[in-house]
């Protein structure tokens, strides 16, 4: 159970061209509560923060044209730290936006603090109406992956090592939808870790939206025996083309429609594994999930599919970079021009201090 005991900020900035929400058009609401909660994705006990108790935070998906009702509970400060009036501790407040041509994929995340590194982030998916033509047919559904590095000290212990001028260091691992990798190893994974699992059916094909929320690190992701047909990246569709993996830097967001041809002889791995490091000595730093067929035969064993090697030269990864593409399309010419930019800012504050004398943890 959550405990409620530390109540936070919420609030939505959005870099886009929108306009005031209009009466017609359908409404969406979602209420989020913020608290620490304790969670041992790696198998150490931490204090992660958690929307509405669950670590990661709920999905956002609407569609376009809808209005966007976000309820949250009291905090300290609203908006961009020391630009905003602060909302008075136990008040709640709601936001009301309408969102405009801006189909895609996008997470939202904690900005101040460093806190993102403990959590409170998650998935918004933006649909586009029937009016509106997408250059692919319809997916059998959605399904949004967040990776990202993870350390077992927490962001306000991670914050005083960067202002005490030090480096992070290795992460102590990769998680995947908040969780941590599937043994495949015995002597790299200790037993009795939660890992993700993503359940497909035979002959579908779905769209995996792939989020690197972490905070420095890049990482290649794949999926084994499944090829990669990218579509989309943060609001804008891409020619399309398949990738065996494909590198996602901190802070990007890939749409991919993979389609489920494979036997099913046993699961797959899903994989998201560091870049640009030594990998002798960053073992530990790969998140491993299972995509499981609802019609597989067994679990998945052996080694990991391996990643690009070329520690030392990145221009595999350039070059990839350099081979996305946007849509050609004048259908798609507002998607392509007005390209949304999303993030989420919390700020997690003590209930019992007035604003002129609050603090952030």
């Amino acid at each position: 159970m959550a405990s409620h005991s530390v109540v936070s900020l919420f609030f939505i900035y959005i870099s886009l061209f929108s306009s005031l929400c209009l009466a017609d058009d359908p409404f969406v609401s979602y209420e989020f509560v913020l608290s620490y909660i304790t969670a041992s994705p790696l198998g150490v006990s931490q204090q992660v923060i958690a929307i509405n108790g669950h670590f990661p935070g709920p999905i956002i998906n609407v569609t376009t044209n809808k209005n966007v009702v976000v309820n949250r509970r009291s905090s300290w400060q609203d908006g961009v730290l020391g630009t905003n009036c602060p909302i008075p501790p136990k008040w709640n407040w709601t936001y009301q936006f309408q969102v405009k041509d801006q189909i895609g994929s996008f997470f939202y995340l904690p900005s101040l603090n460093f806190q993102w590194a403990s959590g409170g982030y998650g998935g918004f998916i933006i649909n586009n109406r029937d009016i509106i033509p997408i250059p692919f047919a319809t997916p059998d559904g959605d399904i949004t992956i967040l990776i990202g590095d993870w350390y077992t000290r927490n962001h306000s212990a991670l914050r005083r090592e960067l202002n005490g001028g030090k480096n992070l260091g290795m992460p102590d691992g990769v998680l995947i939808n908040g969780k941590g990798p599937y043994r495949y190893n015995t002597t790299l994974v200790p037993d009795g870790i939660d890992y993700e699992t993503i359940d497909v059916h035979p002959g579908k094909t779905y769209c995996i939206c792939v989020h690197n929320v972490g905070v420095s690190t890049s990482l290649n992701f794949r999926i084994q025996n499944h090829n990669l047909l990218l579509a989309e990246t943060e609001g804008s569709y891409t020619v399309q083309q398949n990738y065996t993996s494909l590198d996602i830097h901190v802070g990007q967001s890939y749409s991919f429609l993979v389609t489920m041809d494979q036997n099913a002889s046993s699961d797959c791995y899903i994989v998201a594994s560091a870049r640009f490091v030594n990998e002798s000595l960053w073992q530990r730093v790969t998140g491993a999930g299972i995509l499981h067929y609802s019609n597989s035969k067994g679990k998945a064993s052996g080694p990991l599919l391996d990643p690009p090697n070329d520690q030392y030269d990145k221009t595999f990864s350039m070059n990839q970079a350099r081979s996305i593409r946007y849509f050609p399309s004048s259908s798609l010419l507002l998607v392509e021009y007005r390209r949304m930019k999303i993030a989420i800012y919390f700020c997690f504050c003590h209930p019992r201090k007035n604003h002129e004398g609050n603090f952030c943890f």
